[in-house]
């Protein structure tokens, strides 16, 4: 009797929606799948479809690698890894040396992947290749801030490098200023130290973009998608709350993302799934590179849904599975995806603003069919986030109650 090989296990740090997502797509390849969990919040934690390994007492680098290290060692066979954050993707490259005789991994060295995660130097490659990027300042002086400000009006768009980065001041994700005082008053209160400061070009809820895919270990693009963020939150410059893949139905708008990203690609030699976030300016039609997310994303189980499983190929091109045959730009099921949390935060802040309707709102809902946690297959992690959201809804109500 012929025996069956076992495949290759797979550890994933888990991060939220994105480490969730990703080890539901994996489990459809039948792989045992541990998810390490950083938060005793995590609703991973209620998924069939991993074990769970409790990290939360782990509070440096260091002994996350020691950790790691550890584990690895009690292996028989050498597990795939793969990182949900851009602090653990960083980290994973900068160890590479060290964890690769113990896991299979992307081959991205460090340097390569900070020039892609970090913004600031993201724009300067994306400016050598032609791609189009919005007028930014990094780590300014208040003398140079003040100088750029001065011939770049307000508003203005203030981030970190990356997401995570422990350097920077600013704990949250961005910070939109709208006058020339007000960034020069938060520079000098704060400095800018790893901070990047652009003009707000218009664009936001609706002409917020994505390119996704999967490269292999040559740097050579496997697949591609589109997906288009129709609501976020914090509103106009968050996470995806309310998306749609395909991301256009224009041919040549998809045409000119896609070849934007290939320019962006052919400049590295990046391995692994990707998302590269593009600004599309309501005035001119020009697509502007905002970001690049060198891991899995928050959307990457709405892809999943609609027929393109970028985790469980990256899975496969990992432990050495041919895919010559996985078509560069598939046909996709549309779907429109939400993260109901997450959109009910950015519905208070449109109706604060006026910018939506319930009646509006409840006509997009009706339009889903694919959400960010729940799942007949896996409903744990479903209930247990609905649970916070009843909470969430029952201590509004009860303020309101009470004025």
């Amino acid at each position: 009797m012929k025996e069956t090989l076992q495949k290759p296990k797979v550890l994933v740090l888990s991060r939220a929606g994105t480490g969730l997502a990703t080890i539901r797509a994996l489990a459809v390849g039948g792989a045992q799948i541990t998810a390490a969990v950083f938060k005793k919040s995590e609703p991973v934690r209620y998924s069939f479809c991993c074990d769970v390994i409790d990290l939360s007492k782990i509070d440096t680098d260091q002994e996350l690698m020691d950790w790691l290290i550890s584990h690895g060692k009690q292996q028989v066979e050498p597990l795939v890894l793969i990182a949900s954050s851009d602090e653990h993707a960083l980290l994973l490259a900068k160890n590479r040396e060290q964890l690769k005789s113990y896991y299979l991994m992307w081959q991205n060295d460090h340097p390569t992947l900070t020039q892609i995660i970090n913004k600031n130097r993201l724009y300067l490659l994306a400016e050598k290749v032609g791609v189009p990027v919005i007028p930014a300042i990094n780590e300014p002086s208040l003398e140079e801030v003040t100088t750029w400000a001065a011939s770049n009006p307000a508003p203005y768009f203030i981030k970190p490098f990356y997401e995570g980065n422990r350097e920077c001041k600013l704990t949250k994700k961005n910070l939109v200023l709208a006058s020339e005082d007000e960034l020069i008053d938060y520079v000098k209160n704060n400095g800018a130290q790893a901070l990047i400061i652009q003009r707000l070009i218009q664009g936001g809820d609706g002409y917020i973009f994505d390119t996704y895919g999967l490269c292999d270990e040559k740097g050579e693009l496997i697949t591609i998608a589109s997906h288009r963020r129709w609501r976020q939150y914090p509103p106009d410059r968050g996470t995806t709350s309310f998306g749609e893949i395909p991301g256009t139905q224009d041919a040549a708008a998809e045409a000119l993302m896609f070849e934007q990203t290939q320019r962006l690609l052919s400049s590295i030699k990046y391995h692994g799934i990707f998302g590269i976030e593009w600004l599309l300016d309501k005035n001119t039609g020009v697509y502007y590179v905002i970001d690049f997310n060198a891991r899995p994303f928050t959307s990457v189980g709405h892809l999943h849904a609609c027929g393109l499983n970028l985790p469980l190929l990256a899975y496969q091109d990992l432990v050495g599975e041919n895919l010559s045959h996985v078509e560069i730009e598939p046909q996709l099921r549309h779907k429109y995806w939400i993260d109901l949390l997450l959109d009910l935060w950015s519905l208070q802040d449109k109706l604060d603003a006026r910018t939506i309707s319930i009646r509006a709102w409840l006509k997009t809902i009706l339009r889903c069919r694919s959400c960010a946690y729940c799942s007949w297959k896996d409903p744990g992690p479903g209930f247990y986030r609905s649970l916070i959201i009843i909470k969430l809804l029952i201590d509004k109500a009860w303020k309101n109650v009470a004025k």
